[in-house]
């Protein structure tokens, strides 16, 4: 029974002492930040200028339409399709159909793009 109450006295103690050092942290980034503060002169606002009134809508000409998307180049399709015939090492053929540029893709996304093409070698 002694051992008990020991280790509950032990562990109040260091509940205790726990919390009131995070009640001194506190204290102290509060005068911190009440120094950082007082120090910055306080800016007054000047008075919002008078509303300027919009120019009227000017008639615009409809513009041209897009241009399609323009045609694949042959030599790249085959520049790829040599590179992935040879990073695969296999004789059966295949066919690269589409070629789609990607770019400005988050890390995440390229990670993923990666972890797909390496896990099939």
């Amino acid at each position: 029974m002694d051992k008990l109450v020991f280790g509950l006295s032990v562990t109040v103690v260091g509940m205790l002492i726990v919390f009131f050092g995070l009640i001194i942290l506190i204290g102290l980034i509060k005068v911190i930040t009440m120094m950082t503060n007082s120090e910055k002169p306080k800016k007054e606002t000047p008075p919002a200028p008078a509303p300027v009134p919009a120019p009227a809508p000017v008639a615009v000409a409809p513009a041209a339409p897009a241009p399609a998307a323009p045609a694949q180049d042959d030599a790249l399709i085959a520049v790829i399709s040599a590179a992935i015939a040879a990073v695969m090492g296999e004789d059966k053929g295949f066919v690269v159909r589409h070629v789609r540029r990607i770019s400005n893709a988050p890390a995440w996304q390229k990670a993923g793009r990666e972890e797909q093409v390496y896990s099939r070698f």
